[in-house]
């Protein structure tokens, strides 16, 4: 036995090469090595695709429940959740070349290190460019969670806004009927005593206020529209926007739905065959037609000067939200007709649009107490006007909400996917930084060896961590102010740099890199400083 320090016997291999042998650590090859990094990289992606296709399926199925509003095993879905096998081989290939891509890096660093060095240092403290490189991938991830975040609280305020808007009527204690008369041997001058008729019937069943058929009310998904020339007025310009839509609707239409009158009168029974044909327009019909003048008295018609003193205007609605799309965009003119009343023209086309229009499809019933069995006395009402009226009834309030089924099932998922992103960067900045307090094992030992105890080391692993993620969101804030900024016009009632959204998902995502730190840093707080010398 020799004395620390001999000199080694000639023929005697080194430390170093007792250690590596001819083909690397321990007699490896260093492309072993990297095989065996790249092959557990591959077995995390594989493993990974197989889990991302399973929650795949599941937020398929979640989708089509928010879309189509799945009630029962024998409820037809159009579209099927189950992955196709295309789908299934690309996710593999993603999967895959994944693993190849990420497992490279990490494969030649291990089949180069130095041995020797790293079984001295296995447990020191990282260095100082990996130090750098760990926090600005904390840095870079608090920030984009925050603009991740921030934008997904932004669309789902904004489609809230869009459902939750004023539309100018009332839904409560309203039920639509639906009926389609042309079915029928009717006559259109039969249409408007049929339609008392209904009315009577349905005024009768017990809780029923008022009755109004109408050829369609708002956001029945229905639009009629005309040109529009104002006696007096010289013909329009080629590109200038003249279009309107126009309603026939029974006296007392305003009324059952709640409109506010804001000049003159509404359509009344007076309004018959005999007197003059009046209009009601809306606001916006006022303001582009009529900008600054009184349009009570006023006359215009559809599309061709000719007809331009049809219609007197005898009263202006409150603007009324009746188009099923388009919901950010200014509500568009339009006017209203009697029932009772007929417009002779001289043009074929014309004449065809008139006498159509007296079948009135829609007829709102306001029943403020939402009396029982509704659907069936309104049934057995219009059979006893004609048994050939096959009616169906749906309540205001879920024809509406069915307009925003698909907006509903958009702010769900941005929901959904911002409490995913918000979870997905809480377990990224766990990792990061329970690695970090690995690497800081030995110092952290160390440390407490010298005198600090667990409140100091957790103090400090939490006062890194949160200065890290601190950078993040200061980075993040403007970041994601930007990226309000792009999508604006997809937003409705709330401003890219909204600061009540900005502040909660600042708050929000700071927690949850409190949360996530707070392991990590009690983990810490418990090494044993003995443990931690002798390992290093």
């Amino acid at each position: 036995m020799r004395a620390a320090g001999s000199v080694r016997e000639p023929g005697e291999p080194d430390a170093r090469a007792r250690i590596e042998g001819p083909g690397g650590d321990f007699g490896a090859h260093r492309g072993d090595a990297w095989c065996k990094a790249l092959v557990e990289c591959l077995t995390l992606s594989v493993i990974g695709g197989a889990l991302g296709i399973a929650f795949a399926y599941a937020g398929t199925k979640l989708i089509l429940h928010l879309a189509f509003h799945i009630e029962g095993p024998n409820y037809f879905v159009p579209i099927s959740a189950a992955p196709s096998w295309p789908m299934l081989l690309f996710a593999l290939g993603v999967s895959l070349l994944t693993g190849i891509v990420f497992g490279i890096a990490p494969g030649w660093m291990t089949s180069h290190a130095d041995p020797v060095e790293a079984l001295r240092g296995a447990n020191r403290s990282v260095g100082g460019g990996r130090s750098w490189a760990q926090k600005s991938l904390v840095i870079v991830q608090a920030a984009m969670s925050l603009v991740l975040l921030s934008m997904a609280a932004l669309l789902g305020q904004s489609l809230r806004n869009l459902e939750h808007q004023d539309f100018g009527f009332e839904t409560q204690g309203r039920y639509i009927v639906w009926i389609n008369p042309t079915l029928l041997n009717y006559k259109p001058e039969q249409m408007e005593p049929m339609f008392r008729q209904i009315d009577d019937r349905l005024r009768q069943i017990p809780g029923v206020r008022m009755v109004a058929p109408a050829l369609y009310a708002p956001m029945t998904g229905d639009s009629w529209n005309n040109g529009i020339r104002v006696e007096g007025r010289p013909e329009p310009g080629a590109r200038e926007d003249t279009g309107a839509g126009f309603v026939r609707v029974m006296p007392g239409f305003f009324e059952t739905i709640g409109a506010k009158m804001v000049l003159g009168r509404s359509i009344i029974e007076d309004d018959t065959a005999a007197t003059r044909k009046v209009a009601v327009i809306n606001e916006a019909f006022a303001k582009r037609f009529f900008n600054g003048q009184n349009p009570i008295g006023q006359h215009f018609g559809p599309d061709k000067i000719k007809y331009s003193s049809t219609y007197e205007i005898v009263g202006v609605v409150k603007d009324m939200r009746y188009m099923t799309y388009d919901y950010k965009d200014p509500i568009r003119p339009m006017y209203w007709l009697p029932e009772a009343q007929t417009a002779e023209w001289d043009d074929p086309a014309y004449k065809s649009g008139e006498i159509w229009s007296h079948f009135l499809y829609n007829i709102v019933v306001w029943a403020p107490g939402n009396p029982a069995d509704m659907d069936e006395q309104v049934h057995k009402a219009l059979a006893s006007v004609d048994p050939n009226l096959v009616p169906g009834i749906d309540s205001y309030s879920e024809v509406v909400g069915t307009d925003f089924q698909q907006q509903n099932m958009i702010a769900t998922l941005t929901t959904l996917l911002g409490a995913l992103g918000l979870v997905l960067a809480a377990i990224g900045l766990y990792g990061v930084l329970a690695y970090s307090v690995e690497q800081r094992t030995s110092e952290i030992g160390l440390r407490m060896a010298l005198g600090a105890d667990g409140g100091n080391v957790v103090n400090m692993v939490l006062r890194g961590a949160l200065l890290q993620v601190g950078i993040g969101l200061a980075l993040g804030i403007p970041a994601a102010i930007g990226a309000g900024k792009l999508i604006t016009d997809q937003l409705f009632g709330v401003k890219p740099w909204d600061p009540i959204m900005l502040t909660l998902a600042t708050l929000l995502l700071g927690l949850a890199a409190l949360l996530a730190s707070v392991v990590p840093a009690r983990r810490a707080a418990g090494v044993e400083p003995m443990v931690a010398l002798r390992n290093e």
